[in-house]
């Protein structure tokens, strides 16, 4: 395992990382993303539902989904955000809030996420973070970029002006966040796993094993591994 003291910026991906996406956003997106793509190809939603959700499992991203049937998935995906009444879903968390707060003191914060600066500073803002503290704050498909591509990450080593091996990166989808900052030489921690006291090198006695260096249960947990 990797030592923390040499660690000096902590990173985050933002949708399911900093807040637990609710089932009830998911399925709503999902359907407006279905309805829209339906609209876009003259399809009735209902026959393309299936095909849709089979490439979902094969794609597991919406954007790429939707790039999969000649569409433009980045512009659609992010204008159904601005349909959706995101602080119906995300709400202030006093936890999470103390928990950067106490961070901050110690590691320099920064973002990396797929989405654009004004839905995830919408998201950030309903959380009550403020996302001034998160420096840089590298917005994706502001920049025509879809992570695991290495170009976010390339991005915030440069702004960051640090060694990869003295940041780490949080996030909760393996194939998107960990093998994306793994790539560029971060360290890594999964958000979703067992307990990070219960890992080591990826190997959990459960059996779970992750491609991050550490794995937690939540967000919550990554206050015990700094020792915040």
């Amino acid at each position: 395992m990797w030592d923390v003291k040499q660690i000096k910026a902590v990173g985050f991906d933002v949708d399911g990382t900093l807040y637990h996406t609710p089932e009830a956003m998911g399925a709503h997106v999902g359907k407006i993303l279905i309805q829209k793509a339906a609209e876009t190809l003259s399809q009735d939603p209902d026959d393309l539902a299936e095909e849709y959700l089979k490439r979902r499992d094969e794609y597991r991203s919406n954007t790429l989904t939707l790039n999969s049937f000649g569409l433009e998935g980045e512009k659609i995906f992010q204008n159904v955000w601005d349909e959706i009444a995101i602080e119906k879903y995300v709400v202030r968390d006093s936890k999470l809030i103390k928990m950067i707060e106490n961070l901050k003191n110690k590691y320099r914060l920064f973002i990396i996420t797929n989405g654009t600066g004004r839905q995830v500073e919408r998201k950030l803002t309903y959380l009550g973070l403020n996302f001034h503290d998160f420096d840089p704050r590298i917005y994706c498909y502001d920049q025509g970029w879809v992570k695991p591509e290495p170009a976010p990450f390339l991005a915030a080593i440069e702004s960051l002006e640090l060694k990869p091996e003295e940041i780490v990166y949080i996030g909760d989808r393996e194939d998107i966040d960990i093998e994306g900052a793994n790539a560029v030489g971060m360290k890594t921690i999964f958000v979703g796993g067992p307990s990070a006291r219960s890992i080591s090198s990826g190997q959990a006695s459960s059996g779970f094993t992750s491609l991050a260096d550490l794995s937690c249960s939540d967000v919550y947990s990554i206050a015990d591994i700094f020792e915040i």
